[in-house]
């Protein structure tokens, strides 16, 4: 029994370590700031499906309701970060025009080329206005 939770344990390991290739997944650098937006000022934002920029981050920010809840990413590209292209919605991905990699815009995860998510960020809601923040 010692010898397969050490096996899962180095498996996990594995796989989380070498998830997102040599240079690992925290590129887009931290900034602190918070932004709070507002049904007026956000419209799209508060259906299930709908989305906005805002600004804040690195490159600006996706804002997105999935049905349930609000989560937001920085707008900064995860592929040749030192660019810092900025990726934009189309559809339900998330697509930087300069590398051709796409995200889902679902959960910032990778779809195509791009190895790491997009940098989430923080997301409360009080009352009638989402405040995202780092």
């Amino acid at each position: 029994m010692k010898h397969i939770n050490t096996y899962i344990a180095f498996v996990f390991l594995s796989l989380f370590c070498g998830s997102c290739g040599s240079g690992g997944c925290n590129v887009v650098p931290n900034v602190t700031f918070q932004v709070t937006l507002s049904q007026g000022s956000s419209p799209d934002l508060y259906r299930p499906g709908g989305w906005a920029y805002a600004d804040g981050g690195v490159c600006g920010l996706i804002v997105y309701n999935d049905g349930g809840n609000v989560i937001a990413y920085d707008r900064c590209s995860t592929v040749n970060i030192q660019q810092r292209n900025r990726v934009e919605v189309n559809g339900f991905e998330v697509v930087d025009s300069a590398s051709g990699a796409k995200w889902l815009l679902l959960d910032g995860s990778p779809a195509h080329i791009a190895e790491c998510h997009l940098k989430p960020y923080r997301v409360s809601k009080s009352g009638d206005f989402y405040k995202i923040y780092n």
